[in-house]
């Protein structure tokens, strides 16, 4: 009994017979699409191309199953491990049923062809950026195979200089003033009645997670990361001779490596609302329990859609910008370099976990609406 209607064709070449469905439910629809199959099979075979053998989404699979290990060891966070997985979502039509033993240099070049004339979800072209991720993401694939004995050499990949270099250009970042809208609105969602108990502790750890991240300048990855272990309330001392507290936590972030965790340091409001998580953490937590139990990835897409800054053109250049949870650092790192003056992009960088230069390349780079208006409120 057939399981499904739609029609197969197989043909046997290089000793062993090869199926492929058509897609078609009928003989007139399917000639042609068995007959474009057949010949390109041919024209393989004629060049001395495999026909037989491990496909890159075979490996791929087994990649992203390594990926999910180092995730349970410890290794890389939730984000790191979810990026792979959707970076594959993505690739996996393009390139899944490609041989992985006919990925050369030429065929690496024609992916990165092929995939900069596509687009984001907001229909424009994909920054250069998310094509080299792109190729990372292959190239990962293609080290994992060599490792398992597929291939002798990973190809050499193709280059991103001239038209291909990348763009730097900062995330879109919060200003003050809508920061402070989508706090007000976060909590006023969180303290609607009538809510139930699952969607109050959603919505309320949300605006915890806001300000933290903020406050301590975090990466997602790192906000997902921590643990009630990792956190304690310290002082430390100020320049007046004073003490100031702090929340001191342990993130697995961007750069750390065998598990090794970095110091993160969550100042002004993200103090308080550490506070407020201690008081309503339940009863029955472990130290080990992370500390924010949700991704928050679509309650905060909703939250900002709610507020009115989903969506954000830069009235000079008409550029469009969506914002998400990965805005939040930037928002931290760019309110503090706003309130403080003459603040040295050291000290900003050892607090933010990065360096000097990407606090100069990317982080300080408001759009030019926002500067003109910090311009003409300073009079």
């Amino acid at each position: 009994m057939p399981t499904t209607k739609n029609i197969s064709a197989r043909l046997y070449v290089q000793g062993k017979y090869v199926r492929k469905s058509t897609g078609e439910s009928t003989l007139a629809k399917a000639k042609p699409v068995a007959s474009d199959w057949f010949h390109e099979l041919i024209g393989r075979d004629r060049n001395g191309q495999s026909i037989h053998g491990a496909t890159f989404a075979n490996y791929a699979k087994s990649f992203l199953q390594r990926v999910d290990a180092r995730f349970y060891a410890g290794e890389i966070t939730e984000g790191q491990r979810r990026n792979y997985h959707d970076k594959w979502s993505v690739l996996r039509p393009v390139i899944g049923n490609v041989l992985i033993r006919d990925v050369d240099h030429d065929w690496l070049q024609q992916l990165r062809l092929t995939r900069a004339g596509s687009k984001n979800r907001q229909n424009q072209p994909l920054s250069n950026s998310t094509l080299k991720k792109d190729m990372l993401f292959v190239l990962g694939v293609l080290e994992h195979a060599k490792r398992e004995g597929e291939l002798k050499e990973v190809p050499q990949p193709p280059s991103f200089s001239s038209k291909w270099t990348i763009r730097r250009r900062g995330r879109p970042f919060l200003t003050e003033t809508e920061y402070t809208t989508l706090l007000q609105l976060a909590r006023t969602q969180a303290e609607e009645p009538d809510l139930n108990p699952r969607v109050r502790r959603q919505r309320l750890e949300l605006y915890w997670f806001i300000r933290i991240s903020v406050a301590g300048a975090l990466r997602v990855g790192e906000a997902e990361s921590v643990r009630w272990c990792d956190c304690e309330l310290v002082e430390i001392g100020t320049p007046d001779g004073s003490k100031a507290e702090v929340v001191r936590m342990l993130v697995l972030g961007k750069h750390s490596r065998g598990g090794r965790r970095e110091v993160a340091m969550v100042l002004s409001d993200g103090i308080s609302a550490y506070k407020e998580m201690v008081a309503e953490r339940p009863s029955d937590y472990t130290s080990e329990d992370r500390i924010f139990k949700e991704s928050h990835r679509e309650g905060m897409k909703q939250l900002l859609k709610d507020a009115g800054l989903y969506e954000y053109r830069d009235p000079f250049t008409g550029e469009m910008f969506t914002r998400n949870r990965k805005s939040l650092r930037p928002t931290g790192i760019t309110l503090q370099l706003d309130r403080i003056e003459n603040v040295s992009y050291r000290d900003i960088a050892d607090w933010a976990r990065t360096s000097p230069s990407m606090i100069l390349d990317y982080y300080d780079q408001s759009h030019l609406g926002h500067r003109i208006s910090r311009i003409l409120s300073k009079g």
